[in-house]
């Protein structure tokens, strides 16, 4: 059952989101989701074998293009009328632009700070922080979780009429501190699906002002390698998630409108299994 706080009252009053903890979560895992899970588990360990070969100068270039996708993905011009974060104000222009360089460098900074750091907020808030490094996030609190709502829908939505109005103050902190404690503890689902979850909790939650998809992207490829399901930061997810932008909005809303996790986490799976597609073809064509 959807839960909702009423905030203020009068003509300032709107409802906002409180999202269901991940371990009260119920997932009937059907004979469809078995298969699927086969097929994204031996995708995946093709693309582990593929990139065991590659130089740390490749795996940086794989890094920097799943930046690129990831930021274009962000962008309002990339996604049009699917966009889902109103917040992204940024061109994609430049090939190389500044955001997608930070995005670069966020991504192997986590990568490495996984030895000392678990994935908690903390890092969260490191990787905001860097990805959010040049002067158009002077205003928008990088490195820090938000303290005011927000709301998601077209660009003439308010609180009171959005598409979607994230969790707010207490409501959010206990989110993401639950969200925390499933990444690292979890339950005996299998990791895949918890990795379908995890993602759509933390975009349910939007713990910051800016850039939610682009850190919750990154904290999806740290949990993959933390888990040792992929080997190295080289999952093109952001590439295939961009050319279905519009299913991949539709699928989280569909979660939040009815509760119902079954065909979020089978799309999930699929676009792992043909981003692992992606990656190969990409390493391929770097190694030939």
């Amino acid at each position: 059952m959807k839960r909702y706080r009423q905030n203020l009252s009068g003509d300032a009053a709107f409802r906002s989101f409180i999202p269901l903890p991940l371990s009260s979560v119920s997932v009937d895992i059907t004979p469809e989701t078995e298969i699927i899970l086969k097929e994204t588990r031996d995708a995946l360990e093709i693309l582990n074998e593929a990139s065991s070969l590659l130089s740390e100068e490749e795996i940086e270039k794989l890094i920097m293009k799943e930046a690129r996708y990831s930021f274009e993905l962000a962008s309002a011009k990339a996604l049009g009328p699917c966009a889902f974060d109103i917040f992204s104000d940024c061109e994609p222009d430049q090939e190389d632009s500044e955001d997608i360089i930070n995005l670069k460098e966020a991504t192997k900074y986590a990568v490495e700070s996984m030895d000392v750091l678990p994935l908690s907020s903390r890092l969260l808030k490191n990787i905001h922080y860097m990805v959010c490094s040049s002067s158009a996030y002077d205003k928008k609190y990088r490195g820090e979780l938000r303290s005011s709502p927000i709301w998601i829908g077209s660009g003439k939505s308010n609180l009171k009429n959005a598409r979607y109005v994230p969790p707010v103050g207490e409501d959010m902190t206990t989110a993401l501190s639950e969200l925390e404690n499933y990444i690292n503890y979890g339950n005996d689902l299998d990791i895949l699906i918890r990795a379908a979850l995890i993602h759509y909790q933390y975009e349910m939650i939007h713990p910051f002002i800016d850039a939610n998809g682009r850190t919750g992207r990154l904290l999806n490829t740290l949990f993959l390698i933390e888990n040792k399901v992929i080997n190295s930061p080289v999952l093109l997810l952001s590439g295939i998630l961009k050319k279905q932008c519009t299913a991949y909005y539709a699928e989280l809303q569909y979660v939040h409108e009815n509760g119902i996790y079954d065909d979020w986490i089978k799309f999930f799976l699929k676009s792992l299994r043909e981003a692992a597609v992606m990656s190969i073809e990409e390493i391929n064509r770097l190694r030939s």
